[in-house]
């Protein structure tokens, strides 16, 4: 009787442990699903640094091979000054661009960075930054890639969604857990070059992969799994 009450009591626990492993792998798979936007069929009511007008839809030749956003500036258009930032792509609620995806409250859903694609073809390198704001576009914390993005070449950017990250420059007299407990706008831009400040050329941007990327639940789940197989085998060798 002893063998099987040990046997009915493995079987019951095994039971019990898939059970809590289905759980976490379904928990994990939802965590680790992040917000993407490939601009695979148009431009997801992003808009250009207006805000006035929609992104321009290319339907191929992405870093992929596949479509992407883009859009034409010249520097001059930025008021004329070097160093001076412009933001040359928006995701904003009330444009609903991307249906909204990345609109909410990014400390809730465990965002831990942004990542974003970018091509140019501006005669040098520039310095990339995104800003992140509140509905009402106030108030804003931005943070720079400090790696320049050379011509003519995909190029990927991650920004680190923490309020230790390095790339955080302003949090525009708030701070990060009021910026990113309501986010409404993803503003991707650069920052103007002195020696092109004035410059009327109109430079094509490109923008594809913009991914809102959450905290990964996989040590979660490894820790639930060996908690479980040591209280598996602590019952079998106690038998």
């Amino acid at each position: 009787m002893s063998v099987m009450r040990a046997m009915s009591a493995n079987a019951t626990t095994v039971s019990i442990a898939l059970g809590v492993i289905f759980l976490a792998v379904t928990a994990v798979r939802a965590v680790d699903v992040p917000t993407v936007e490939t601009f695979a069929a148009d431009a997801a009511n992003w808009a250009d640094n207006s805000g006035l007008a929609l992104l321009t839809h290319v339907a191929s030749g992405g870093p992929d091979g596949s479509g992407y956003a883009a859009t034409n500036f010249a520097f001059n258009m930025g008021g004329g000054a070097g160093g001076d930032s412009v933001v040359l792509f928006r995701a904003q609620d009330e444009f609903n661009s991307s249906g909204n995806a990345f609109v909410g409250n990014w400390l809730a859903d465990g965002i831990t960075k942004l990542t974003v694609a970018v091509r140019h073809n501006a005669p040098e390198p520039l310095t990339y930054f995104a800003r992140l704001s509140g509905p009402g576009n106030s108030p804003g914390a931005t943070a720079i890639e400090f790696a320049p993005v050379v011509p003519n070449v995909w190029t990927e950017l991650e920004f680190e969604i923490s309020p230790a990250s390095p790339q955080f420059v302003t949090f525009e007299g708030s701070d990060f857990g009021t910026v990113f407990s309501n986010v409404g706008h993803v503003q991707i831009g650069v920052s103007i070059p002195a020696l092109l400040a004035s410059d009327t050329t109109l430079y094509t941007f490109g923008l594809d992969d913009v991914v809102a990327v959450p905290e990964p639940a996989s040590l979660a789940l490894l820790a639930t799994v060996a908690a479980l197989g040591l209280l598996t085998r602590h019952r079998t060798f106690g038998c």
